[in-house]
């Protein structure tokens, strides 16, 4: 059985394509999954995780080659794949993230997913161990400017036990079970820019909730990475409910955001809308210079 963590993105299934929604489902198979294991095997059902540095790799086109740590935080060893992964995010008809991973790269998306090679791809980590994985890119000779992607699945699980090890037996008995991470590999080559633009905002109150909805649509030739910011503002230009979104927009989509009304009075507002390229979880060199954009709708909300 195996599990899926993301960077940003995961598993819902829809034609040729699958798509991975954020929402819980590696949390969700984990629980229950130790819920099963604790019934039948009690004390024997764990799943091991590698550590992944740093969380998104960026090779650029005159170096060709990158490099990622993996760490192994357990007291066991653990085995380790890596694959290339083709997928973007994408949001679904309730404003939900996931992650639509095409077998075949639609035409005039900037895949590297068939030209990225792993050394190695498969590898066991010692318990308290660390590994480097280097990435060697071999991309057409006719390959555009911008900033071409793929995904990194990192699979770990425990390794088998050695022959005549005292435990051996009792580690058969164990439930296996797998533990999926999904990070980014971003390759840019010569001039490359981002742009985003902020559109459409919907919004609705329900209850003590400010439900919204607006599109995003990427620019240039590279995704847009950054926070987009929902603002709440009184008459007097001052704050009073406010969220950070992070984004990564490849594709258009339209994200759904809800901003606490619980201490925010009836009356008439604005909300500010704001895209900027910041990302606090991510490595300095990843986020691209881009001017922010922005979107503001007058808000009024009724007596409750």
């Amino acid at each position: 059985m195996s599990t899926t963590s993301f960077d940003s993105d995961h598993p819902v299934g829809r034609g040729p394509a699958r798509r991975w929604s954020f929402a819980h489902t590696a949390l969700v198979a984990v629980t229950l999954l130790s819920a099963l294991a604790a019934v039948l095997w009690p004390s024997r059902a764990r799943a091991q995780g590698v550590v992944v540095s740093p969380p998104t790799l960026l090779i650029d086109h005159r170096v060709r080659s990158g490099a990622l740590e993996l760490f192994n935080p357990g007291d066991r060893a653990i085995e380790v794949r890596i694959e290339m992964l083709f997928g973007y995010p994408v949001t679904d008809s309730s404003g939900q993230f996931g992650l639509e991973t095409p077998a075949t790269p639609p035409a005039g998306m900037r895949a590297a997913t068939g030209w990225v090679e792993a050394f190695p791809a498969r590898l066991t980590i010692p318990a308290a161990g660390r590994q480097t994985v280097r990435f060697l890119a071999r991309p057409p000779a006719t390959l555009g400017d911008g900033e071409h992607f793929t995904r990194l699945a990192i699979t770990s699980k425990f390794a088998a036990a050695a022959a005549g090890d005292a435990d051996a037996a009792a580690i058969r008995t164990e439930f296996s079970v797998e533990v999926r991470a999904v990070t980014t590999l971003l390759y840019r080559k010569g001039t490359v820019s981002s742009s985003v633009a902020v559109a459409n905002a919907n919004t609705s109150v329900r209850n003590d909730t400010l439900d919204v909805r607006v599109d995003l649509a990427p620019g240039g030739n590279a995704a847009f990475l950054g926070t987009v910011t929902y603002m709440l503002e009184n008459t007097a230009g001052a704050a009073v409910a406010t969220l950070d979104q992070p984004v990564s927009v490849y594709v258009p989509v339209r994200p759904r955001a809800k901003l606490s009304l619980a201490d925010v009075a009836p009356g008439e507002y604005r909300l500010r809308i704001r895209a900027r390229a910041e990302r606090a979880d991510l490595p300095a060199g990843v986020i691209l210079p881009t001017p922010a954009a922005e979107l503001v709708v007058p808000v009024r909300i009724a007596p409750r």
